[in-house]
């Protein structure tokens, strides 16, 4: 059994994401606030992220800054799902090693969980 944190804002998306990943029997976690979320996953050492950029207290891009540069959690894989677009932010995110870049209104959430599957059965 898989390890999954989910860092997203939006309560309603959150539990459609969590509903969407809990068919595998996975523990899932989540996360509403950017400014806790740091603590969250060096608490709980998730084996996959499932981050979204605009977070209060804390862009998403900061979170995957701090994961990126501790080394207990540096190789955890990212998964971002946001509705930021702009092709500056995919290619920060990018170069700091995601593993997956979703806009949430270009993708569904099955998309998005057969992604994360997919990276948890490596």
């Amino acid at each position: 059994m898989s390890k999954i944190l989910i860092i997203e804002d939006d309560n309603v998306l959150s539990k459609a994401l969590r509903e969407a990943l809990s068919e595998g029997g996975d523990e899932i976690e989540t996360e509403v606030n950017g400014g806790r979320a740091f603590a969250k996953i060096k608490a709980n050492k998730p084996d996959l992220i499932l981050l979204d950029l605009f977070l209060p207290e804390k862009s998403g891009e900061m979170i995957l800054e701090e994961i990126r540069n501790d080394e207990e959690t540096k190789n955890i894989p990212v998964l971002v799902a946001t509705v930021k677009a702009d092709k500056e932010a995919r290619e920060h995110c990018e170069k700091l090693g995601i593993d997956g870049y979703f806009i949430k209104s270009h993708h569904t959430l099955a998309e998005i969980a057969e992604a994360a599957k997919k990276i948890l059965e490596k």
